[in-house]
Order: structure tokens, then C-alpha cells, then sequence
């Protein structure tokens, strides 16, 4: 049956034929709307900050899924964490410098205060005998402890309760502003310039540093590239996400990538596309709700698709492996029995064609009724057939 299509025309018309429909005045604002209602709006985009968010979405799921890739890789989810916790103190320095949520003194504050933990873990791992992840560990509480002192004063000054500094704790894409959504969108290029420009080098340095070094590629250059990439896309999922859960949209999608494939660049773009689908549908979820934080949908929307993964994954879920092991079983019972079989034929020079049920468990030594269960397996799988009975039992 031929699908109609929908003309572009008769959309623009309906949009423009019931504007009190479409139109949406916050993301998270209290309506009375049902939910279909609000899906309606939600999928309009007629308002700006439901286009900044959904927009926000996209970009922070394609740079957060692209570099999570990379940390899965190298098994730095640890520091994907540290890194997120880190960048807390120049969140806060930067709202203290402009005294307004500017996105621009955020960025640079937060992007500073990153980097500088970066260096504190090399330096604590170079000078002592403190190994990396104690060191990730020391950093991580360390500087966190700071930004959350200073955000206790900035909360007390008399801007403090109006500044919404609060918002980068736990994430709310409604406070998402052009500024911002323009930052992430430069972030997702940088990222998809990244990975295009310097894959070869990200590829071999991520799984054999060794043979990188051996064949010529700047190992320590190309980390510190891919650090610095991994910080510009965690300060900039902050508003959206949360320092507390932005390090879990950095590692859940690629996580559950990783369950799906062992292609590297089918990875990136599973990861990649799984980060955008559980930043859309976090959106989503707290738009419906009444000021809902952002960050918690995100994270639980991309857990469900790692759940999915876990259970059902082609190749490395738990169903397909139970399945498979199964598989594995009976074909080593049905191998086992045709095999004692033809052993039994053979003790009687080939002088029959079939073998008896009780013959068949005294060469198996198992049981008459264990024996006829897998003589019926093989009946059942098309290798033998039941050819009568007599006073020792069915013959096949």
C-alpha cells in the first residue's frame, strides 16, 4: 500500500492556522496541557528554548559521544569523571569574574580549571609514587570540594539566588541560551574535525601505544589533543547535563556502543548517534514535567539503551551468549550420541542398521529414559530416525 505524502505546504499551514497549538513558552514551565498536547509542542519547536535545547542535545551527544568513545578506549572513564568534577571551581570563578551567567568567562574559566587538574594528575604521577588512579581520585574530591565552597558564597551574595549558577550541578536545558548552544555546536565540529582529521593516529595510540611510538606518531602529543577536546565538551554539556552526571553521558553511550560492535568506527557513530538519542529524549522527559532536571533524563534515557544492549546485544548480550551456549550444548549432546551410536554399530561388525535404546545408554552410561531423550533430539533435529520397538526397547 502507497504511503500518502504530506505536503511542506499543508504544514506551514496548520502551524500557521492554530498558532495557540504550537506555541510553547519554556521548556519545563507548569501547563495544563496533557501529554500528548505537550508532545505537540515539543516536537513544533516554535519556542526558542525548546529549539535551544533540543539543539543543545544534538550537539552535546555527537561531542560527548565521539570523545566517549576515545575513553572507553583507553580506559580513562575514571578520568572522564575527574575531569567533569574539576572543571567545577572555574564554573564559579567565572560567574564570580562577570557576575552573569556569561557563557563565554564560564567556558574559559571552566576550561582553565580542567586543564589545571589535568596537569595536577601528570604531576602527582610523575613526582610521586602515588599511582594515576589514586591521583584521579585526590583531584577529583579535591577540586569539587573547592567549586562546591564556592558556590555556597556566591548562593549568599545578593545576586547569588538569581544568578541559576545552581543549574550546573545537576543540568536544565531550559536555561540553555543561544551563547551557549553556539559553543556546543563549535565543540561538535572540533570533535567531528578531530576524529576525521587525526583518526588514524587516535586509532593506534588508543589500543598500542608501542607500535605507535615505533612507527613514528607523537603518542603524547595526540593524548593531550584528545584531552583537550574531552574538556572543551565536558565544560560545555555542564548547563545541560550537570557536573555531577556529565561524565555518565560521556561513557554510557560509547559503553553501550561498545557491546555492539568492535569496529572502531562503527563504534564513534553508535555512540555518538545513542548520545544524541538520549539527549533528545532527556529533553523530552523533562519538558513534559514541571522544572524537571534535565541531566537525570539524559543519563536515564541512555541507560535504558545500555540495558537493551546488555540483555540483547547480537553478539555480547546476555541472551545471545545463554542462547549460544545452549546452542553449543545441545550440538555436543547430539555429536556425543551419534558417535556412541556408531560405536555400537561398529562393536557388531555394521551387521545392523539401527541400535536399540538400552545399547545406546550402556555406551553413553547414562540412564534407559536419558538415553531415549537424546535418541529423541536426534529425531526430533532430523539426524535419525525411530524405526520400531522390541523387547529392548524403541530402535533408531
Amino acid at each position: 500500500m502507497k504511503v500518502p505524502r504530506i505536503s511542506p505546504v499543508f504544514v506551514l499551514l496548520v502551524f500557521f492556522a492554530f498558532p495557540a497549538l504550537v506555541h510553547a513558552t519554556r521548556i519545563g514551565d507548569v501547563t495544563d496541557l496533557d501529554w500528548s498536547e505537550q508532545t505537540f509542542r515539543f516536537l513544533s519547536l516554535r519556542d526558542a528554548a525548546v529549539r535551544n535545547a533540543v539543539l543543545g542535545s544534538v550537539f552535546m551527544g555527537v561531542s560527548c559521544g565521539l570523545f566517549g568513545g576515545y575513553v572507553v578506549a583507553r580506559r580513562l572513564a575514571l578520568f572522564g569523571d575527574t575531569l567533569s568534577h574539576a572543571v567545577l571551581p572555574g564554573v564559579a570563578l567565572g560567574f564570580l569574574w562577570s557576575r552573569t551567567k556569561d557563557p563565554v568567562a564560564i567556558f574559559v574559566g571552566a576550561t582553565v580549571a580542567g586543564l589545571l587538574g589535568t596537569v595536577v594528575v601528570a604531576w602527582i604521577r610523575k613526582t610521586t609514587r602515588v599511582k594515576e588512579d589514586s591521583a584521579l581520585g585526590l583531584v577529583l574530591s579535591g577540586f569539587y570540594a573547592v567549586g562546591i565552597c564556592i558556590l555556597t558564597v556566591i548562593q549568599e551574595m545578593e545576586f547569588g539566588n538569581q544568578s541559576g549558577i545552581d543549574k550546573f550541578l545537576f543540568g536544565q536545558a531550559a536555561a540553555l541560551s543561544s551563547e551557549d548552544v553556539g559553543l556546543m555546536g563549535l565543540v561538535a565540529i572540533g570533535a567531528l574535525m578531530m576524529v576525521t582529521l587525526f583518526n588514524k593516529e587516535l586509532l593506534v595510540t588508543s589500543f598500542d601505544e608501542g607500535f605507535a611510538r615505533s612507527v613514528g606518531v607523537p603518542v603524547e602529543f595526540m593524548r593531550y589533543v584528545l584531552l583537550v577536546g574531552l574538556t572543551f565538551a565536558v565544560v560545555t554539556s555542564l548547563q545541560a547535563v550537570g557536573v555531577v552526571l556529565v561524565s555518565a553521558l560521556l561513557i554510557t553511550p560509547a559503553a553501550t556502543a561498545y557491546l555492539l560492535t568492535d569496529r572502531m568506527g562503527t563504534l564513534l557513530l553508535l555512540s555518538a548517534l545513542f548520545g544524541v538519542a538520549g539527549g533528545l529524549l532527556g529533553s523530552y522527559g523533562s519538558f513534559l514535567g514541571n522544572n524537571l532536571p534535565t541531566g537525570p533524563f539524559m543519563v536515564l534515557a541512555c541507560t535504558s539503551f545500555f540495558v537493551v544492549a546488555f540483555f540483547c546485544g547480537p553478539k555480547h548480550g546476555l541472551i545471545s551468549k545463554w542462547l549460544r551456549r545452549r546452542n553449543r550444548v545441545r550440538q555436543v549432546s547430539f555429536e556425543n550420541t551419534m558417535k556412541a551410536a556408531y560405536q555400537v554399530l561398529e562393536a557388531g561388525d555394521f551387521s545392523k542398521e539401527s541400535v536399540t535404546v538400552g545399547a545406546l545408554a550402556a555406551r553413553r552410561r547414562t540412564s534407559v529414559a536419558e538415553a531415549r531423550r537424546e535418541a529423541d533430539d536426534l529425531v526430533k533435529a532430523g539426524f535419525a530416525s525411530m524405526l520400531g520397538s522390541d523387547d529392548d526397547g524403541p530402535r533408531y
